[in-house]
């Protein structure tokens, strides 16, 4: 048995399925006219004379439902994440250029495990780093990648030096995580808003 995992987009687009065995996406929409169902114009985008076209990377994925999440969840990293190559034109030899400047560096010392994604690393002050990093897997939803993780910071992170101190802090980064203190309300159903994230 397959399940149709999920076909990875590059950018926002609208879809459905409108009957089993079936995948609608919607590439791209142009009207000339009002087709009546509430946008009240034309939906005639253009530039430079002419209407706009969209084109994409669709990648289409079918697992059985087991393995989906592992295809799915590294999948939509790898599109998403992808290094970005640029150039620019210089003067230099690459003989002078290689001696001028630095040609690789990479902050982490050792790989992350496939589940873990190094999100932010910004560095605010000259002994001090903002570190993110994120578990991108739901609970219960790879059998293997869906379990806790231990990190080793210093570890991955020796290029920059001893870690000294660390602070944990809110996802907004704006806030230690000792010191929040979240609301809990029971419902008219009595049912409770605490979550016990260690205990699942």
């Amino acid at each position: 048995m397959f399940s149709l995992n999920f076909v990875h987009l590059d950018r926002s687009e609208g879809g459905s399925s409108m009957l089993n065995g079936s995948v609608e996406v919607m590439l791209h929409r142009r009207l000339v006219w009002d087709d009546k169902l509430g946008a009240h114009e034309a939906l005639n985008e253009t530039a430079y004379g002419e209407g706009l076209v969209v084109r994409g990377r669709h990648i289409l994925l079918l697992e059985p439902p087991a393995l989906s999440a592992g295809y799915h969840r590294v999948g939509s990293q790898r599109l998403y994440m992808h290094p970005l190559a640029t150039y620019a034109v210089t003067q230099q030899a690459y003989a002078e250029y290689s001696v001028a400047y630095r040609q690789t560096w990479s902050a982490l010392a050792d790989q992350l495990p496939l589940n873990v994604h190094l999100l932010t690393l910004d560095q605010s002050g000259p002994k001090d780093y903002l570190v993110r990093v994120e578990h991108y897997f739901e609970l219960f939803e790879d059998d293997t990648y869906s379990q806790p993780v231990t990190l080793d910071l210093q570890s991955i992170f020796q290029s920059i030096g001893t870690i000294n101190n660390t602070v944990e802090l809110t996802l907004g980064a704006n806030f230690e995580l000792e010191k929040l203190q979240r609301l809990n309300w029971t419902t008219s159903s009595r049912e409770s808003s605490f979550v016990d994230i260690a205990g699942m």
